[in-house]
């Protein structure tokens, strides 16, 4: 465990990069759009949020400058607090929330709002009353939060406005060389061997192939993202049936639509690949001993599936990613993915002066990593943020986050599959991620069909 000294708390190796690449591509903010069952008073949700900056401290901090490197220092929960707390907080009446092209115009429009991290505080809220169905706006800066984190946030709040107990949200600051280290230390040396030629065999393969991807034009900037937003065509229960007829996870599932769908750009290219970056909660792999409790803040790590062959049958498809997503998922269990990391580790001794140069120049020769998406899902929503008992619910709920490469955030809201797709839109124009999206539903739509005999009728995106 990172020391915590009084105030202040030091970043992990995730939240230094937030910090460093701040001024390159914009604030990595994380709004959340929750549609209320019912009519909530105004003033009692802005006394709940303000009950959670409160009970979460980091909801409070800044990030400041230490003498060699940046750290977050928790604000007294005071005047100052309760003054920048009234700036973050805004109610907008005037927002058309029963339109769901203004709706999603306006989550996108939240999405590229500016927090001043260094001056605080780390969320911004925008309420809309309503007679029937009013909307919260809840964001937080990804530096802050991971998706684990604003999901408990969001229930937090959900409580709070059902007049039910919160929890307050600890601080804790463990290095993330916990979730990849050895149980024994000399399982160092095999370990990062191991790792290092999973890397190399996954480098070599990543240069063999080409990377499908929507169609882009490369910029020296980074300019606004996009934003789509709907529910797939085909019904969720459908989804995970079939998923279960083939004997594998929903997830699994709809990543292989996901690889198919790219694949099919090129049918005729036998080097087409798609390479779906695919995020993992890494609170799982620290050691029981070690005594972190929830670990609120940012403990994410990734792996990449790399699908190729455009012709495989549906059961070769999907018996393929399974296992890609397996050995992905027991490399972070065998600890075999302590190369990349370790060197991720000591990025911060760069500083973010160096770090934000070489992301610069990256940007300009267009030579970050290709992928085809980053695909994350954050499973059954309402049946995680709402009580049973609870007189208000989340009836609506969609996700997004301020983003430099295409993100397919998947999410379970009420029976219903949601995709919120985000990408650069200096380099992808809407009619292209609109083309995808279609043909994404299609390819579910015909994989679904051709295991279940009698599927449901679809859903009309929207």
């Amino acid at each position: 465990m990172v020391a915590i000294t009084q105030d202040i708390v030091p970043f992990n190796r995730t939240e230094h990069a937030y910090s460093a690449v701040e001024g390159l591509v914009g604030t990595m903010i994380q709004p959340y759009l929750l549609r209320l069952s019912a009519p909530v008073d105004t003033l009692l949700v802005k006394r709940v949020l303000r009950q959670m900056v409160t009970l979460y401290p980091k909801l409070r901090a800044v990030i400041e400058p230490g003498l060699h490197r940046y750290h977050f220092r928790i604000l007294p929960d005071d005047l100052v607090v309760d003054q920048l707390f009234e700036l973050a907080f805004e109610v907008q009446p005037h927002i058309p929330v029963d339109d769901p092209a203004a709706l999603q115009a306006w989550h996108r429009q939240c999405m590229h709002h500016v927090v001043p991290l260094e001056k605080g505080i780390g969320l911004r809220m925008w309420y809309v009353p309503h007679a029937q169905r009013p909307v919260l706006m809840f964001g937080v800066p990804h530096i802050f939060a991971d998706g684990m984190t604003m999901l408990h946030l969001v229930k937090q709040c959900i409580l709070g406005i059902n007049g039910l107990p919160m929890e307050a949200m600890p601080i804790e600051a463990p290095s993330m060389v916990g979730a990849i280290a050895p149980a024994l230390w000399w399982q160092w040396p095999g370990k990062v061997w191991r790792s290092r030629q999973h890397k190399v065999a996954e480098s070599q393969l990543l240069a063999s192939v080409n990377v499908q991807q929507l169609p882009r034009q490369p910029r020296p900037n980074y300019g606004t993202s996009g934003l789509s937003q709907g529910a797939l065509p085909v019904p969720v229960a459908d989804l995970r049936k079939a998923a279960r007829q083939l004997g594998v996870t929903l997830n699994t599932f709809l990543t292989a639509a996901i690889a198919q769908t790219f694949l099919e750009q090129a049918p005729d290219d036998p080097k087409a690949a798609a390479v779906i970056r695919t995020s993992v909660d890494m609170r799982r792999y620290y050691a029981k001993s070690a005594g972190h409790g929830p670990l609120w803040g940012n403990h994410v790590g990734a792996f990449l599936v790399i699908e190729q062959g455009p012709g495989k049958s549906l059961q070769e498809r999907v018996k393929s990613i399974d296992a890609s997503i397996k050995e992905g998922q027991s490399r972070f269990a065998r600890r075999e993915m302590c190369w990349t990391y370790l060197f991720e580790e000591l990025m911060p001794l760069m500083g973010r002066t160096l770090i934000g140069h070489v992301g610069v120049k990256l940007r300009r020769a267009d030579r970050f990593p290709q992928i085809s998406a980053h695909a994350t899902s954050l499973g059954d929503v309402c049946g995680y943020i709402n009580s049973k008992d609870a007189a208000i619910q989340v009836a609506q709920f969609s996700a997004a986050v301020n983003s430099i490469s295409p993100i397919m955030g998947l999410m379970e809201v009420n029976d219903e599959l949601l995709c919120s797709m985000i990408w650069q839109e200096s380099e992808t124009s809407a009619d292209e991620v609109a083309a995808f999206s279609e043909h994404l539903g299609s390819t579910m739509r015909r994989m679904v069909r051709e295991v279940l005999p009698e599927p449901a009728h679809d859903h009309k995106v929207h």
